[in-house]
């Protein structure tokens, strides 16, 4: 495996239904393809006490603070003892969402304050961000439909109406207009051929710019 001084984050966002599982294995693939390390992690969860606070996130009514707060919690650890350690030994990381998502569904959706969430990102993560985020952009009608029916037990947020994910689709949108450098938005509509293509596009782009390497 090749390695780096320094690993890279790259983050996977979106609604659900849009992709992303099949285009983090994707990428993933690619990676390990041309001899980089990876490591595959998720949020909230990445370690032990993530993996308990998800538990808590995803089955629990609460106060939208309170699940901001946990969020954030999660996040800190997750940084601390998984993804900063592995970034400083050369691996790429691959996470499964990143703070984007505490502005789409804490923030946008939610109703906590947005600029409550921008200060718990400055005390918590102190500026770290991932350095690549694919958001994966679909029409809430059609992301509820690829879902319908789809296995696995249900959480509390794919219970919530409608409206609710389309405020989380227009945190997302907004968190892409404050940050076009790093976050790439990827129209996930076509079939899914075709954007991961798109996607494999992008990441050559950043790896042209950030490592002077294509994947051709």
């Amino acid at each position: 495996m090749k390695k780096q001084k320094q690993g890279y984050l790259i983050s996977f966002e979106g609604v659900d239904g849009a992709g992303k599982s099949s285009h983090i294995a994707r990428v993933k693939a690619r990676l390990e393809e041309l001899g980089f390390e990876c490591l595959q992690t998720r949020e909230p969860g990445g370690t032990p006490v993530g993996e308990a606070i998800r538990e808590l996130v995803l089955h629990h009514d609460m106060d939208v603070n309170t699940e901001l707060l946990l969020m954030y919690a999660a996040r800190r650890q997750h940084m601390v003892e998984t993804i900063q350690p592995a970034l400083e030994r050369g691996v790429w990381v691959i996470t499964d969402r990143f703070e984007d998502s505490s502005f789409a569904y804490q923030a946008g959706a939610g109703g906590a304050s947005w600029e409550d969430c921008q200060q718990l990102s400055k005390w918590a993560l102190q500026g770290f961000e991932p350095t690549l985020t694919f958001l994966f952009d679909l029409p809430i009608a059609v992301s509820q439909s690829r879902i319908q029916g789809r296995a696995g037990a249900s959480d509390k947020f794919e219970e919530k109406p409608t409206s609710y994910f389309e405020a989380v689709r227009a945190g997302f949108i907004k968190r892409s207009q404050l940050n076009p450098r790093r976050i790439r938005l990827i129209d996930a509509q076509p079939p899914e051929a075709e954007v991961g293509e798109t996607v494999l596009v992008e990441l050559d782009k950043f790896m042209r710019t950030h490592l002077n390497l294509g994947l051709a």
